[in-house]
């Protein structure tokens, strides 16, 4: 199917909420999930995936076929045209994986500049408790993009950007986002991967590991993922310590910050089977603004070998300089 599309935007809802408020759920795809994928790329959770797959398939009464006609702007009077309303959504949604690895690739592509918007149905309370959505909810207001948390914001924003289209079917929808801080582009399946990461009380701890282990960290490994102001550190020490100039340049791939989403572009790295080797010096005595990022990441690591579809991830993590040693084959 051939598909102008002005855009690319996000459309996930939680357990909680498809539970709580299936019928909103429900609403919202019949009246709003046409428009929604004829004019934009959609990217979703498995889950939610699956549930407007049901939607669209199960068996319609007249009150839906209805709502379906008032948000094509066609009349459903055939299968045809039902067939049309299904391709069209079919077509437009697609599904980046299930649960937090779903969720880490959803807060990727917004964190690189591939989002626009993001429709996240879900509840405060559901929020709080779901690291995964604090940190996607913290990163469109990090990134200043759309989020909208509720059927009703999301349908203000949906008819917002069909005016705007209406008016202007040729000038851009949203504004171009430059790509910058893609440190995953050019790593190659089965590199050898090394992430270092410290929290900001342990960023010297990190240097004195990587100038004592230099030639280990260097030699053995491909490249080196480092989020931040760390990355910065890591080389100018790395050339300090004996360490080319160039060699440095071409190893190390600086991500961004912590609190700009540097530990999620190093979570989907790992979800991704990219790095597989990661060191995360801590500090214990600290709090930490983008707490609930460093939360993402933890699970992302540790958790992902109970996640039913991520079992077949392996990661060692390293959180102080011993245990570091011991994942780079120093001891």
């Amino acid at each position: 199917m051939n598909r102008k599309t002005h855009g690319r935007v996000a459309f996930i809802t939680t357990p909680e909420y498809r539970d709580k408020r299936a019928s909103d759920i429900d609403s919202w795809v019949y009246r709003h999930m046409y428009q929604l994928c004829n004019h934009f790329d959609v990217i979703s959770t498995a889950r939610t995936f699956g549930y407007v797959a049901t939607v669209i398939n199960r068996p319609l009464e007249e009150v839906d076929t209805h709502a379906i006609s008032e948000g094509c702007g066609f009349s459903i009077e055939s299968q045809e045209d039902l067939v049309r309303w299904r391709r069209t959504i079919e077509g437009g949604l697609t599904s980046v994986g299930a649960s937090i690895k779903g969720m880490i690739e959803v807060t990727f592509e917004l964190v690189e500049g591939r989002l626009d918007g993001v429709f996240h149905f879900t509840d405060w309370v559901d929020v709080a408790g779901k690291p995964d959505s604090m940190v996607l909810r913290r990163e469109a207001n990090v990134h200043n993009i759309l989020i909208a948390s509720d059927v009703h914001t999301a349908r203000a924003a949906l008819a917002s950007w069909m005016s705007r289209l209406a008016q202007s079917p040729n000038k851009p929808l949203f504004e171009p986002r430059p790509p910058k801080d893609r440190p995953l582009v050019g790593i190659p399946e089965g590199a050898r991967v090394l992430a270092l990461i410290a929290h900001d009380g342990m960023k010297l701890e990190l240097c004195r590991f990587v100038v004592e282990n230099v030639r280990r960290i260097f030699e053995d490994h491909d490249f080196i993922l480092a989020t931040g102001t760390t990355g910065g550190w890591v080389k100018r020490f790395a050339v300090a310590a004996g360490r080319s100039p160039k060699e440095v340049e071409e190893k190390v791939r600086p991500c961004r910050s912590g609190p700009h989403g540097g530990d999620v572009q190093i979570a989907a790295a790992v979800i991704r089977k990219l790095c597989r080797k990661v060191v995360f010096l801590q500090d214990p005595f600290a709090a930490h603004a983008h707490a609930t990022d460093i939360h993402l990441f933890e699970q992302a690591v540790l958790l992902f070998e109970r996640a039913a579809v991520a079992h077949d991830i392996e990661v060692e993590l390293a959180t102080n300089s011993e245990a570091a040693k011991v994942i780079i084959g120093a001891i």
